[in-house]
């Protein structure tokens, strides 16, 4: 009897220990739980604090630039330019800078981008294919900011040119045709700030081209400014997403 009782005895305390242990982790999975759902509430109230932020500072820089185009008739190439005393290249009438004390980094840590569009910087006469022995046509072409241009060309039936950019060749006389009329012809180049353009057409001398270079100058257009957002790359959702200010739209924030 004794035996059969103390059998039962330590049943009784095994199987009490045992519901003892599972309600401990059940209550540890609860914790565990509530402490996860508290952690995500308070990432996420974070995180739109340092949306809010870096929408507050988006806009006072588009404020700052919408002063110094008040002022100069234009926006600048770099947004950097906003802290130069002295008026940067281009931008000499009016100009009332500086027009911030500091550049802020977005509350992930990084610079806001900006970016203004491409201006036609050198547009030329037709340039035809004159009588006897070809000759070079060049132009000189000023930029601010060294970088990606575009080259375009509208060719009307010159069938053999040379096309240089500060000594190096960008369009080959294989490139050519006479057929479309116009032909269009567009390459990507580098530019500097001060460039040479050559031309040398060989073709008969009824024939003719235009041809123009794009690039980035001050200009009146429109300006898009913004933050890449948390992960520090461009498109996104969620808190990842780009901020976008765009000055020529309403509502401004396009993203």
């Amino acid at each position: 009897m004794e035996d059969s009782r103390s059998f039962l005895s330590g049943k009784k305390a095994r199987s009490s220990q045992g519901m003892v242990l599972a309600e401990i982790l059940v209550a540890v999975a609860v914790f565990m739980a509530v402490v996860i759902i508290a952690f995500r509430l308070v990432w996420q109230t974070y995180q739109k604090a340092k949306v809010a932020a870096a929408r507050g500072q988006i806009a006072q820089l588009a404020a700052a630039l919408e002063a110094c185009r008040d002022d100069t008739g234009l926006y600048p190439v770099f947004l950097s330019d906003l802290l130069s005393k002295e008026s940067p290249k281009m931008m000499g009438r009016n100009w009332h800078g500086p027009y911030l004390d500091k550049l802020p980094l977005d509350p992930w840590g990084n610079q806001y981008y900006y970016r203004i569009p491409p201006t036609t910087l050198f547009s030329s006469p037709a340039i035809p294919r004159v009588p006897g022995q070809p000759d070079n046509v060049s132009f000189k072409i000023e930029t601010v900011a060294p970088g990606i241009g575009r080259l375009r060309i509208e060719n009307y039936g010159v069938t053999s040119c040379s096309v240089y950019l500060n000594g190096v060749e960008v369009v080959t006389e294989k490139e050519f045709r006479n057929s479309p009329r116009p032909q269009i012809i567009e390459k990507e180049v580098t530019l500097l700030e001060n460039n040479t353009l050559t031309l040398r057409a060989r073709s008969t001398p009824s024939d003719y081209l235009f041809t123009s270079i794009s690039g980035t100058v001050p200009q009146e257009r429109y300006f898009i400014l913004g933050s890449y957002g948390k992960d520090r790359k461009g498109g996104g959702s969620g808190f990842n997403a780009d901020l976008e200010w765009t000055s020529n739209v309403y509502p401004n924030f396009t993203k």
